[in-house]
């Protein structure tokens, strides 16, 4: 949440008569201003290279700077699938001290690559340690973005249809052309959802699933804005799918104005833990601040806050999840996701065995 403040000076007329009688004051107000400049140019900076879509309000990284004297300065790293090509390509003269915003399916690359300082200990939020990668020693959870598959509710209702319970209802006749998903090459929750039907139906058997899924007049898009915003019957487009695949948390943000009620709901099966990671980058220019800012980003108070502001699922489970997200986007019971070593060896022969279907 960027605020915008604009400064108008207001030089009244009257005060020009008086402005020589007031010169002797200017040089002192002058000095004390670029004083204060400077002590704010001074501070030390933690340069923090995100996803593109983690974000936190100015009001809480200010609350980071009066704990530890250090400014944060965000850096876009465009969407997840580019960042680790980026932290890849600039590991020797690292744009940023910490990143944010890794998942399972990037970072083993960037582990290997050399760009974590596994040197840099920080213990991460409490449970963490379950989520922990090996071979990307360095790198620590910090949230969940479940990918799950969401229904209009009012659709089903109008239908008098009763809503798919998991992946195996989507192949069912009933549920023909009403379901847009996105291309697994091209979008993180269209590679969830192909993680998803791996790991619920195997490596024998997620291939014969798509095969089904498409035949049964599934929609693909190339990414979550175009089925979510556009194809989605309760999108901002007003589409003809009524089940997209898109967050488990998106039923969030479709909460009515009362707060008493929601206009969509998780497919409570085939969700998709889609777990974000955060480490040091090796070279970082300012070691001590990014450790800080990963350790402030692991108290429960910061977790709590990154599940608000994000509308992500906290890694420590006893933070608060915000008002309603509780009641209409809890938490799902996910499946166990894939080894990030599995997705690292395997992740394009599987997009492959699926794009070639479409």
């Amino acid at each position: 949440m960027m605020i915008n403040r604009k400064i108008t000076l207001a030089v009244l007329s009257a005060g020009v008569l008086a402005l020589s009688a007031c010169t002797s004051s200017v040089p002192s107000q002058k000095n004390a201003e670029e004083s204060n400049q400077g002590s704010t140019q001074s501070l030390a900076i933690v340069k923090v290279v995100t996803n593109g879509s983690f974000t936190l309000p100015d009001e809480v990284l200010a609350d980071f700077t009066k704990e530890t004297g250090m400014k944060v300065e965000l850096l876009d790293g465009e969407e997840s699938g580019t960042l680790d090509s980026k932290l890849i390509l600039t590991k020797a003269n690292p744009v940023g001290d910490v990143v944010v915003g890794l998942t399972a399916n990037n970072i083993i690359q960037v582990a290997e690559a050399g760009v974590f300082d596994t040197s840099a200990k920080v213990s991460g939020p409490a449970g963490a340690e379950k989520y922990a990668v090996s071979g990307a020693e360095g790198a620590i959870a910090f949230d969940r973005s479940d990918a799950c598959f969401n229904y209009d509710i009012a659709y089903f209702k109008d239908k008098g249809l009763t809503p798919p319970a998991g992946l195996e209802d989507l192949v069912k006749p009933e549920y023909k052309n009403l379901t847009v998903i996105q291309d697994p090459s091209k979008s993180d929750t269209g590679f969830a959802l192909l993680a998803s039907t791996i790991s619920h139906f195997g490596e024998d058997g997620y291939v014969d699933y798509w095969k089904q899924l498409l035949a049964n007049g599934t929609k693909v898009d190339a990414g979550w804005k175009d089925a979510y915003q556009v194809d989605f019957t309760a999108g901002e487009g007003k589409g003809a799918y009524p089940i997209v695949m898109s967050y488990a948390s998106s039923p969030f943000w479709t909460i009515n104005e009362a707060g008493d009620a929601s206009s969509t709901a998780n497919v409570a099966g085939g969700c998709y833990p889609v777990v974000e990671y955060a480490g040091v980058l090796k070279g970082a220019a300012n070691v001590e601040g990014a450790q800080k800012f990963l350790e402030w980003l692991s108290t429960p108070q910061m977790q709590t806050v990154i599940a608000k502001e994000n509308v992500t699922y906290p890694i420590d489970e006893s933070a608060e999840l915000p008002k309603g997200m509780a009641e209409f986007a809890p938490r799902p019971d996910a499946v166990k996701p894939l080894d990030a070593k599995k997705i690292a060896e395997s992740k394009e022969l599987w997009i492959t065995s699926v794009t070639e279907l479409f």
